[in-house]
């Protein structure tokens, strides 16, 4: 089960980077996309299953679970490109289990804090419960306003298109963080800075990204940075 894990995760993250390279659309992202998906939902079932075995991986079976909501939601997002297609039950249930998870990573973060208070000792774990939590928090809450509140979206009717590349994105940064994590062990000098580098250097150059690419196709789509609306030129 180890074995399935590691070579889903890493198989995801070779293929994974084919989708943000290529054209949007056409055969190449849909197929390198959908295995990426699919790849994620095993990196997360196996995790599950192997914490069970080993209740040390607990933290990263919490960053498994944010990295298959970020791809599960990501992908599910694409049906709102039709305008009839409307968020269904199953994805309020997923907000709701990603909530869910997220309070369960606050409390986990909390009771680090608690031991650190009564025994003098802290993990880094137990503060990045914290940041994933709010990570994951902030998005799954987002999902659950949009599913009361449809028209309150960032980006009004493309919503889908940024909101896969937030998404899809988002999964493959948390991905590469969880790899980069376990393997910096290995390496022949092992020093507390690469553990920081490999928690940090994914998400903020990622996050930078991310941001330009957002950037990008708002002017490209003549869009407010703000509200995602269209910008009035020419009178229009």
């Amino acid at each position: 089960m180890i074995g399935i894990h590691v070579a889903a995760g890493f198989f995801a993250l070779l293929v994974g980077i084919v989708p943000m390279v290529t054209k949007k659309g056409n055969r190449l992202h849909k197929v390198t996309g959908l295995v990426f998906y699919w790849c994620m939902a095993v990196v997360c079932l196996t995790a599950v299953y192997l914490v069970f075995f080993k209740p040390s991986a607990l933290f990263l079976l919490f960053i498994a679970i944010l990295s298959f909501y970020f791809c599960f939601s990501g992908r599910r997002l694409l049906r709102l490109k039709k305008a009839q297609n409307q968020f269904t039950l199953t994805d309020q249930i997923a907000a709701y289990l990603a909530l869910g998870a997220s309070l369960v990573m606050f409390g986990l973060g909390i009771q680090a804090v608690v031991n650190w208070v009564m025994m003098g000792s802290i993990s880094i774990f137990g503060l990045l419960y914290f940041f994933f939590a709010g990570i994951l928090f902030s998005n799954a809450r987002y999902d659950v306003l949009l599913f009361r509140h449809p028209e309150k979206t960032r980006y009004g009717k493309i919503e889908w298109f940024f909101g896969h590349i937030t998404r899809m994105c988002g999964s493959y940064i948390a991905t590469l963080t969880a790899f980069a994590t376990v393997n910096t062990r290995y390496l022949p000098d092992h020093h507390f800075m690469i553990d920081i580098a490999a928690w940090t250097l994914p998400g903020i150059i990622g996050g930078i990204l991310i941001g330009r690419t957002i950037r990008y196709y708002l002017k490209k789509f003549n869009l407010n940075e703000a509200t995602g609306k269209k910008l009035r030129t020419h009178g229009v």
